[in-house]
């Protein structure tokens, strides 16, 4: 096992037992026999409990995992798994919004056009025409071809 993952199982420990025995009484002993087992023993990471978990330093896999915690073993009734459902249900089409406007086919082929036709533009106004100067002996000697009228 990684030490991301195992660090991970550490912060999902550490905050139930910062929520305490009523929520940890909860859930299956398995779970947290499991979660004592994979932990990182050496990894601490300090939670209060006076500032709310989305403020403080934790990572989004250990979120995820209490949100799911929350939902399976302390929703109250329907009405409130309800909720969290629809919650989680927003945030992923926000998500998915995020990602469609990002990598979007249509968009990318229209910027691509547009900043083709911009090199294009750019490169149209750097090749402007430059009036052609005959040199002062290409001049005389055409003077002198006229004056004398040499054919070729």
């Amino acid at each position: 096992m990684n030490i991301k993952a195992k660090e991970i199982y550490s912060e999902v420990y550490q905050v139930l037992n910062l929520l305490g025995n009523d929520y940890i009484d909860k859930l299956p002993t398995s779970l947290i026999n499991m979660l004592k087992e994979k932990r990182e023993v050496n990894y601490n990471s300090q939670y209060t409990d006076n500032i709310p978990l989305n403020e403080q330093n934790i990572k989004k896999e250990t979120m995820s995992i209490i949100v799911l915690l929350y939902l399976n073993y302390w929703c109250k009734d329907e009405n409130e798994k309800l909720e969290v459902k629809n919650i989680l249900k927003e945030n992923e089409d926000k998500y998915q919004m995020k990602l469609r406007e990002k990598y979007n086919p249509d968009n990318i082929f229209k910027n691509h056009i547009q900043e083709t036709k911009e090199i294009n533009q750019n490169v149209i106004n750097e090749t402007a025409m430059i009036p052609y100067k005959e040199s002062i002996f290409m001049r005389i000697i055409n003077k002198l071809k006229s004056v004398f009228y040499i054919k070729k």
